[in-house]
């Protein structure tokens, strides 16, 4: 009885190992499948694919859900919406890993649309002011 068990827990042991050292390239990280986002249709907010395209709205059904792009404040540990993207091509909806990547807009809120990022200037912290923000991490 105690060979049968201490067999049954090896293979289990074994089988996590297994797991976790097979490659990942199938598998999402917590917190990095969705992301943000926002319709600028109707302004509703939902959760959205990480990629870079436009996602259809779950409220308005409209092809309009923009990403969102959350900074933190790393000295007060503030976290606000810093910019938004989009493709240039609204009707991108998938990526293909043999084309090249999708050219962005950018703008900020009540902004407008740009190519360039760093146009958008610097970002800093709407609560202390600081300037050391940046991209927020996914929480594990």
């Amino acid at each position: 009885m105690k060979k049968t068990i201490a067999i049954v827990v090896a293979a289990a042991v074994i089988g996590c190992a297994l797991w976790r050292l097979w490659p990942s390239s199938g598998r999402q990280a917590a917190g990095l499948a969705e992301r943000p986002r926002l319709c600028e249709a109707c302004g509703f907010r939902f959760q959205g694919t990480t990629e870079p395209v436009m996602v259809e709205c779950p409220k308005c059904k409209k092809l309009a859900g923009i990403r969102v792009n959350v900074f933190v404040c790393r000295k007060c540990g503030e976290s606000f919406e810093a910019f938004y993207t989009k493709p240039e091509d609204p009707t991108l909806r998938a990526i293909d890993p043999m084309k090249p990547p999708p050219v962005l807009l950018y703008k900020r809120e009540g902004g407008e649309w740009d190519k360039s990022r760093k146009r958008l200037g610097e970002f800093k912290c709407p609560k202390c002011g600081s300037k050391d923000v940046g991209p927020s991490l996914p929480k594990s």
